[in-house]
């Protein structure tokens, strides 16, 4: 399975969900922009988005929700050390007061890996981002530097009235 992810105005990519409605999308939208996810066992409709293949998927995503992506820069040559575990961690996240959904995401064309988690509203992000799971789990490598950058962070919404255009 692969995941591709386009950028642009919401009114765009808005377009582009009702086109192609028999897909799997999501449309998410911040104050900096939108995203569409394209969920895909084939090729993505979209012209050129950032491309992953799907690591690990716990739960479905919900027409409604606040999204917590975790970007992770990793090494190439560190990379199996990454995906070791990696996925049974993100498991572990479905049994989090308020969660939805998780995708875990390796990049084919960058080296960016994109931890995605789906939740009923902020409040749940915040008390899972301050929980020691959380700790565990965020990008901390032990007696290595597996990654080739800072990890960061982006919320994002997903709402069938909210538009931010």
């Amino acid at each position: 399975m692969y995941v591709y992810i386009a950028m642009g105005t919401h009114y765009f990519l808005k377009k582009i969900e009702e086109k192609y409605s028999n897909e799997k999308m999501v449309l998410m939208q911040n104050v900096e922009g939108c995203l569409l996810w394209h969920e895909t066992t084939g090729s993505t409709v979209f012209q050129s988005p950032k491309k992953y293949e799907l690591m690990e998927a716990v739960g479905d995503f919900a027409n409604e929700g606040v999204v917590a992506c975790s970007f992770i820069p990793v090494r190439d040559e560190n990379r199996p050390i990454f995906d070791y575990g990696m996925a049974d961690k993100v498991k572990l996240i479905q049994n989090e007061t308020g969660f939805i959904t998780a995708r875990l995401l390796r990049p084919l064309s960058n080296d960016t890996y994109l931890l995605m988690t789906m939740w009923n509203d902020e409040e749940h992000i915040r008390t899972w981002k301050n929980s020691n799971m959380y700790q565990n789990l965020h990008f901390q490598s032990k007696g290595t530097n597996i990654f080739s950058g800072p990890a960061y962070s982006s919320t994002y919404f997903v709402s069938e009235e909210k538009n931010t255009d």
